[in-house]
């Protein structure tokens, strides 16, 4: 892991702005998508390009360009139709988990719930009995990705509580579910248990850059949605951009990150597992660390090192990447400092591991979720505590909110005047529709002035 002082310029350099980021990770991956694209598509595509052709051709070509892709991609030779799941096959994949998996699931879902019903906002003048009001509306359909890792190893459920309960909630009434299925185009059990939890009826085994593509215009086998969620990887990042506009987003999500900030008042055991707890993502996960001293740093960091060594060779080697390619450590002088970073950062996920929290928390301006104190691990909130785990990557929590119930709903205004109601403004309207030289628009409201 890098260290720096908070005096060392280099800290310009990994924060960066958001789209640097993103940019710079772009960039980096170019050189492998290139030659896999080459060898699976016959053309030697950059990302964008590829993900443009494959968008256009499940445009064009439908179900028949997304089993191809399937196929490319993911070894999977099954016709799409085969590769839906039904809310009977989700209740029967939940009835073959364990009773401790399925009471997990249960409590998640509940704690989930409760929290997003407390977010759904509140309208006025539905009854047309003030002059104006607004309402709330849900969407009609909404996707959201869940990634499994290559081959299904990664069944991530939690994710799917996450990001469909709160659609449920909002009370939007279709919610469809993408997930990557095996090459024998089974779905693993605990995802489509999750989805029975969350009341999700429709489930496709279909992920990558193609499922967002199929999400967005439709197949014969999938109904378009009007927007999609949910979490994966750079390519379905990319995809999710390139489809915006024919749809609407949650945002853009990047690797995920965790920045520790800690005064030395909270074991240094406890700091170091809960910043591997996001390095084992992803080899360009973001582990990061704010300490105010030296000593407070160099006994998480060897805590770190040894917590580290232990972990399973799988979960081992790509928290080893993340750790030594992407985590950092920046010792500052004062709490003035470590805020300034942590702004600075606008991290998807901050802890504050310090005694006086009260003190901290109301100087944070930009993080994605604030995990207060030694009981509020990051960990706890990627399961059970109950505000959605989806949260904004790589600086874009200066500009985006994570997934709530209101992600699913629009707002209409209303206006519902009387003649005393028109008559108290319509000479002001009428002033202004004059001075920007629109004469229908003046028409329109002298006409009722007589």
């Amino acid at each position: 892991m890098r260290r720096y002082h908070y005096s060392d310029p280099a800290i310009d350099t990994i924060l960066g702005s958001a789209w640097s980021r993103f940019s710079r990770l772009v960039e980096q991956a170019q050189p492998k998508a290139r030659a896999f694209y080459e060898q699976r598509l016959g053309q030697r595509y950059d990302i964008e390009s590829a993900i443009h052709h494959i968008i256009n051709s499940v445009a064009q070509e439908g179900d028949a360009a997304v089993e191809r892709f399937n196929h490319l991609f993911d070894d999977i030779r099954i016709p799409l139709r085969d590769l839906r799941r039904n809310g009977d096959d989700c209740a029967a994949a939940y009835e073959r988990c364990d009773a401790t998996l399925r009471q997990a699931l249960d409590t998640a879902g509940k704690r989930i719930r409760s929290y997003q019903e407390r977010l759904i906002p509140q309208g006025f003048g539905e009854d047309l009995s003030q002059p104006l009001g607004v309402r709330w509306l849900p969407l009609d359909r909404i996707a959201a990705y869940v990634p499994g890792g290559a081959g299904g190893t990664l069944p991530l459920c939690s994710s799917v509580l996450m990001n469909l309960i709160p659609a449920q909630v909002a009370g939007v009434p279709q919610r469809v579910l993408f997930t990557p299925a095996r090459a024998d185009g089974t779905i693993n059990d605990a995802v489509l248990a999750a989805a029975h939890v969350a009341g999700v009826s429709e489930v496709y085994g279909v992920g990558g850059v193609q499922a967002i593509a199929a999400a967005a215009h439709g197949t014969a086998t999938i109904a378009a949605v009007d927007k999609i969620v949910g979490p994966g990887n750079l390519f379905v990042t990319l995809a999710k951009r390139a489809v915006y506009g024919r749809v609407d987003l949650d945002m853009l999500a990047g690797p995920s990150e965790v920045l520790v900030i800690s005064d030395g008042s909270v074991p240094a055991a406890w700091a170091a597992a809960d910043l591997l707890s996001q390095a084992e993502h992803d080899a360009v996960a973001i582990p990061a660390l704010i300490c105010l001293d030296n000593d407070n740093a160099d006994a998480i960091l060897a805590e770190l090192e040894r917590q580290l060594a232990a972990l399973p060779q799988d979960r081992r080697e790509v928290a080893e990447r993340s750790v030594q390619d992407m985590g950092w450590c920046v010792v500052c002088d004062d709490r003035d400092q470590a805020i300034d970073i942590a702004n600075r950062m606008a991290a998807e996920h901050l802890e504050l591991l310090v005694a006086d929290a009260a003190a901290w928390f109301p100087r944070i301006r930009h993080a994605g979720a604030v995990f207060i104190g030694p009981w509020s691990p990051e960990p706890i909130g990627d399961y059970v505590a109950g505000p959605s785990h989806t949260l904004p990557t790589g600086g874009t929590a200066r500009m985006w909110s994570g997934i709530g119930t209101d992600t699913f709903l629009r707002r209409s205004s209303i206006i519902n005047f009387s003649e005393d109601d028109f008559r108290a403004c319509a000479a002001e309207g009428a002033t202004l529709a004059a001075a920007e030289g629109l004469h229908a628009h003046h028409q329109s409201i002298a006409i009722r002035l007589g």
